[in-house]
């Protein structure tokens, strides 16, 4: 009886979350053969982008611009810092991180066609003095989660469009 239940539940869970329209986010599908990831050595997205599209397709980064269906330049990466929450003795509580990125995505057979665009991503990470590596070490990954959700993005978009 409580396996009915149960099913039934599920059931019900089920064409209640279809008929309002959820769907799952799905992946994302490259429109492009080659790609060019235009980006400075110790750049976080770019290394995530590049890791990202040759974990999903193998022969798709080429070495040159010149030989690539379409350039991902990574113009500008920040990560910044700004106090968020204060306590009532005046100490930081909680921080607010900041990550921006500026690209631009490209053909280079028709540069003038580029998409310029920027993302900005934010999180929120509390503060104490008592574990100070411990945060930093947080503000790290979270950091790099930032990078990586922002690649993700990028790749979202280069799925949908087409330059």
């Amino acid at each position: 009886m409580i396996r009915i239940r149960t099913k039934l539940l599920l059931l019900v869970v089920a064409l209640a979350m279809t008929s309002c329209g959820f769907k799952l986010k799905g992946g994302y599908e490259i429109l492009y053969q080659t790609v060019y990831i235009q980006a400075d050595v110790d750049s976080r997205v770019g290394r995530e982008l590049k890791k990202k599209i040759e974990r999903k397709y193998k022969n798709m980064l080429v070495d040159a611009a010149s030989s690539a269906e379409v350039v991902v330049s990574v113009l500008a990466e920040n990560s910044t810092r700004s106090i968020s929450v204060l306590s009532n003795s005046g100490t930081v509580d909680e921080y607010e991180l900041l990550y921006s990125i500026q690209f631009r995505i490209y053909s280079p057979q028709n540069a003038t066609n580029a998409l310029d665009s920027q993302l900005s991503l934010r999180r929120k990470i509390t503060y104490s003095d008592q574990n100070i590596s411990a945060k930093s070490s947080e503000e790290a990954l979270l950091i790099n989660d930032m990078a990586d959700e922002a690649a993700t993005r990028i790749l979202v978009r280069l799925s949908k469009d087409r330059i």
